[in-house]
């Protein structure tokens, strides 16, 4: 069982789609229960996106990346409503209004039409789209990169996602040393609800160290983080009176490190699973 360090956090979320790429990843839902298992394939600024409400980014039979809309949309900063009764989210991002249908293989920008190849789907309330579309509409760039859609801007550290992540993850400014050195790689997020109406579950995440030699012990810091409606929860980067420090292994060259995570949240429904792949200062290093 790993300690949290927990913060209060408020904000709503609605979710949309995702963009083409490779079909490495599985991702299925089972009734209220949460078992996801694949590849990372989004990465946003430092953090590498696993889950985001209510399904993550997964390939579906087209081999099309999807995602939901409100959960990334908002990850990156924009503003989004959405209309259950006429099925249609708007996002306003920046100068843009971007508003995209049920069943329409259309989207609107500023009122003019823009032809998709594909259509949205709605999943328990949310839009769920191609996520190169989403990123097309709000002509964010992206890059390619180990088969995963890396997406780089500090804007987007200013969402009210991100904002309340970097703002606790004092770990960032205090002893971290290189904070994308390990590429995020495999995964498995189980969940369910208990007799108690808690959320339990369990994350699971393995990370490559592609930096070039090996990553001496005490330095790994595979940093999970675990946004709920209410909440935010992560792994502590140092001890303290009553948290130990975990084991952090020497990596070698080419290799890969996992951890296994467990977490428990009161009634607090589980929006998004970011993890950081970086290290950190060893206690000799920060003397």
């Amino acid at each position: 069982m790993c300690m949290f360090r927990t913060s209060q956090l408020s904000f709503t979320l609605l979710a949309f789609a995702l963009f083409s790429a490779s079909p490495v990843v599985n991702a299925a839902q089972t009734d209220h229960s949460l078992n996801f298992s694949g590849t990372s394939l989004l990465k946003v600024n430092d953090y590498d996106v696993l889950y985001s409400a209510p399904v993550g980014p997964y390939t579906n039979k087209e081999n099309r990346l999807m995602a939901p809309l409100r959960s990334v949309s908002e990850l990156l900063g924009a503003k989004v409503e959405y209309n259950l009764k006429s099925q249609e989210a708007i996002i306003n991002w920046k100068k843009d209004k971007i508003m995209f249908y049920k069943g329409k293989d259309m989207y609107e920008l500023n009122g003019e039409t823009v032809q998709m190849d594909s259509y949205p789907e709605v999943k328990q309330n949310s839009f769920i789209i191609p996520l190169g579309v989403l990123l097309r509409a709000m002509d964010i760039p992206f890059e390619y990169k180990n088969n995963k859609v890396v997406l780089q801007n500090e804007s987007f550290n200013q969402s009210k996602v991100l904002q309340h992540v970097t703002e606790l993850d004092w770990g960032r400014n205090n002893i971290l040393d290189n904070n994308s050195i390990l590429d995020v790689r495999d995964f498995k997020l189980i969940a369910k609800t208990n007799s108690s109406g808690e959320l339990e579950g369990n994350l699971t995440v393995s990370a490559l160290n592609r930096s070039g030699s090996a990553i001496k012990e005490g330095k790994e810091d595979l940093h999970e983080i675990f946004v709920f409606n209410q909440t935010l929860n992560m792994d502590a980067d140092q001890a303290s009176v009553d948290i130990p420090d975990r084991k952090r292994p020497k990596i070698e060259k080419g290799s890969s490190v996992s951890r296994s995570i467990s977490f428990l949240t009161i009634k607090d429904p589980l929006q998004y699973v970011l993890v950081a792949g970086r290290t950190i200062k060893t206690k000799d290093e920060l003397k």
